[in-house]
């Protein structure tokens, strides 16, 4: 699952819902800042929430490399909150807070996309559980 292929297939500027995610449980979102190191950065951070979740092959993968934690309209972010609207997703599991959002205002708006789904948040680097 860490190769670069399936890293941009996940990457993809499609907004709409991810296909076939009635078979999937868990979401895994990675998202790393612009810099020389962030296909790298978003690798590790998917390989280490793959080891946390157990089941790689039920897990859907979004990414947005190069991409500030201060931009709402990443695309796989938008994906992601599309897919957790769609229903089908039991948690969704990132390194950290950080990923998702480096303002308090968005990260209020996932988290509350988030409960009105009752989608757990899982921070992996934290071991904290959130939503």
């Amino acid at each position: 699952m860490g190769d670069a292929r399936n890293m941009n297939d996940s990457n993809g500027l499609r907004t709409g819902p991810t296909r076939g995610l009635r078979a999937r449980t868990d979401a895994i979102y990675a998202r790393s800042a612009v810099d020389g190191e962030t296909a790298t950065e978003c690798r590790v951070q998917v390989r280490e929430a793959l080891e946390f979740v157990g089941a790689p092959a039920r897990a859907a993968v979004y990414t947005d490399p190069g991409a500030s934690g201060l931009d709402a309209n990443r695309p796989a972010l938008r994906r992601l909150l599309a897919d957790v609207r769609l229903g089908g997703l039991r948690r969704v599991v990132v390194r950290d807070l950080a990923r998702l959002a480096r303002s308090a205002p968005l990260l209020e708006t996932i988290l509350g996309e988030l409960r009105a789904a009752g989608v757990e948040l899982v921070t992996i680097g934290e071991w904290n559980r959130h939503a």
